[in-house]
């Protein structure tokens, strides 16, 4: 008990006191400047951690595709990677170009207004204008940058319940757009 009540000679004597100043200090300091002060290491780790999440969730797929009610995506075991072509998405109401509506689709038919040569034909006009277009922005961007080539590719998504009189229309008018290659996307069931 002698040893508790013993004084540390290189301590002040108002040691105690200057301590208790200090924090108060601290605490005046900082309500009054409305908070505590983040660290600049915390504030570049929250912006380097939503950096990498964007990057990762912008930048992952060629190809984007939301299966939905409208579109019921089918199944395979392939294990091929989406390449970054032009995309067209047949659903049960509709046909989209690159995530643009281009034709309305209604009982697995195109109305045949929207066909060149009536309900028969199988040349889609509005379609064909989309695809026309992509192609010219492909020719175009080839014409800026040696890297961007146009090699006719084209990846149909298409639902699984769409009859095969409107495949034949799409893959016809796709073909009279200079596109002659195709690829099917499909949801992976392997691994």
């Amino acid at each position: 008990m002698a040893e508790e009540n013993k004084t540390y000679e290189y301590l002040p004597e108002n040691y105690e006191e200057e301590i208790l100043m200090s924090r108060k200090k601290s605490k005046t300091g900082r309500e009054s400047a409305g908070g505590q002060k983040l660290n600049i290491n915390s504030l570049m780790d929250i912006l380097t951690i939503m950096l990498v999440f964007l990057l990762k969730s912008y930048a992952t797929d060629p190809i984007n595709i939301t299966p939905g009610p409208d579109l019921d995506i089918p199944k395979s075991t392939s294990m091929l990677q989406p390449a970054a072509t032009v995309t067209v998405t047949v659903a049960k109401s509709s046909i989209v170009v690159d995530n643009e509506p281009v034709s309305v689709v209604k009982d697995g038919k195109v109305e045949a207004s929207q066909k060149r040569g009536g309900e028969d034909a199988y040349f889609i006009i509005p379609l064909n204008k989309a695809l026309v277009e992509a192609v010219e922005k492909k020719r175009r961007l080839e014409a800026i940058n040696p890297t961007v080539k146009f090699d006719g590719v084209c990846t149909i998504v298409m639902d699984k319940e769409s009859p095969y009189r409107l495949l034949t229309e799409v893959m016809y008018t796709a073909g009279q757009a200079e596109f002659s290659n195709f690829k099917f996307a499909t949801i992976s069931t392997a691994g």
